[in-house]
């Protein structure tokens, strides 16, 4: 599956799906999706990331369970790795009848689970015909005497159809009233008897912090992956902390691939961004992948610290690194240097000298001046400034050409070197000096022709000399 596209059989029909966003609500997901050819929209439904069916969407009614999942539940928009997780079990979707889909509710999941995941379609199948399927469990219950599970389902029914007079004549039965106690708040009890419920109210409670871990304890025991991690997403938008974050990224790792992974966290990261530790995983990341446009826009943004691998790691890139085709803005460029140069202060002029040759290449000579000067405050005693003073000095000097032109090809900035070799033949026609550096450059250059040309003008210069 790629970028949350679907493919959804209906009878004898194959639908292209592009998914928008998806909620997390309670045991259930729902993915929203669009056909554009035909401007509809589905709704796919799971039960703890379980494909269900899908659905067209006509008119969704005002409080249904598809209304509050999108309003109260953990929603991602597509793209998100999230989504494409979710889509990649249970593959091809077909969309069934009501019959069918009743059989195979039947089939796989328990009564209180069929009565649950029944409440999902309110908008989309008859409520009376829904109703009509929780309440005949409700009653097979209560015919066999198993009056607390009966009473269960009568809460799922309240949950539902609140105002429906049997639902009410149901909740305030003499018969129920031992067990009403027992749902009035969490406890151990409660989640082992009807862990259906308990739930509920967990997920209701979930900015409390005791709530939360019992809540992220259900989600481990039913091993419900993507429901946590959306957990723990939406616990770090709220009240970013380690105790969250640490286990939110052992989870990540050992959910999704390290590209995945790191799109989660980017995505997080514009959510949270003065949350550091977020930062500092996608640092990490992109050094590992050598993402170095990213890498120096996470340094102009963050302060990091790097240890001795990752340290490595970044030394060995910036070793490689050829600045002039990463297309680095210079204010980026003197961000990353403020940041190599205290983990790398012996290399200093190294990395400060890549960086004085990707800038002249569209720079004048003053303006790297003016860039390179909060470093010579730092780093006075580098011959790398004496040189490019030098140079300033130099530039407008038609007797220094010779020595401009060496500081160019120094700095590799051939064309300008040959610029300055120009004028000095001119200068001093009886100089072999000049020929022979012209000659040179353009070996360099690869303009082969060119360079002979300039060998053969100093052969015949110093044969006359």
């Amino acid at each position: 599956m790629n970028q949350d596209r679907i493919l959804l059989m209906d009878q004898e029909k194959c639908i292209q799906l592009q998914a928008e966003r998806v909620t997390f609500y309670l045991q259930g997901e729902m993915i929203e999706a669009f056909n554009e050819a035909r401007n509809e929209v589905y709704y796919l439904f799971f039960y703890k990331s379980h494909y269900l069916t899908a659905c067209k969407a006509k008119k969704l009614r005002r409080n249904s369970y598809i209304e509050r999942a999108f309003k109260e539940g953990l929603v991602f928009d597509s793209p998100h790795p999230i989504i494409n997780k979710l889509l990649s079990t249970d593959f091809p979707y077909k969309r069934t009848t009501f019959k069918s889909f009743l059989k195979k509710l039947e089939k796989l999941y328990s009564k209180h689970e069929r009565a649950l995941i029944l409440t999902f379609f309110e908008s989309f199948y008859p409520k009376k015909d829904l109703f009509h399927e929780i309440s005949s469990i409700f009653y097979e219950y209560r015919r066999n005497g198993q009056m607390f599970l009966a009473y269960r389902i009568v809460r799922i029914l309240h949950d539902f159809a609140p105002n429906h007079s049997l639902v009410k004549e149901l909740m305030s039965s003499l018969v129920f009233n031992k067990y009403t106690e027992l749902y009035n708040q969490v406890s151990e009890q409660l989640v082992e008897k009807d862990p259906i419920f308990a739930e509920k109210l967990l997920y209701a409670q979930r900015n409390e912090t005791e709530t939360f871990h019992q809540l992220v304890h259900c989600y481990e025991k039913d091993s419900r992956l993507l429901s946590l991690i959306a957990l723990y997403s939406d616990k770090l938008k709220e009240t970013p902390s380690n105790d969250t974050y640490k286990p939110f990224v052992k989870l990540l790792h050992q959910t999704f691939d390290e590209h995945e992974t790191t799109a989660i966290l980017e995505k997080l990261s514009l959510q949270v961004p003065a949350y550091l530790p977020i930062q500092q995983e996608l640092f990490t990341s992109y050094l590992k992948a050598h993402k170095m446009k990213k890498v120096f826009y996470l340094v102009n943004q963050k302060e990091f610290h790097l240890n001795k691998s990752e340290s490595r790691t970044f030394g060995s890139i910036l070793d490689d690194l050829d600045f002039e085709d990463e297309f680095i803005h210079p204010e980026m460029l003197r961000a990353l240097m403020n940041t190599v140069v205290k983990f790398f202060p012996d290399r200093v002029e190294d990395f400060l000298y890549k960086s004085v040759v990707t800038l002249l290449d569209t720079h004048e000579l003053s303006y790297l001046k003016e860039w390179l000067a909060p470093f010579k405050e730092k780093y006075s005693h580098l011959q790398l400034f004496e040189k490019i003073d030098t140079m300033l000095t130099l530039n407008d000097d038609l007797d220094q050409m010779q020595t401009l032109g060496e500081l160019y090809v120094e700095f590799k900035q051939l064309d300008k070197a040959i610029e300055c070799f120009c004028w000095e033949m001119e200068l001093k026609p009886n100089d072999p000096k000049p020929l022979q550096w012209l000659a040179k450059i353009y070996q360099d250059k690869g303009m082969d022709h060119e360079a002979e040309a300039f060998r053969q003008l100093c052969i015949n210069l110093q044969k006359r000399a």
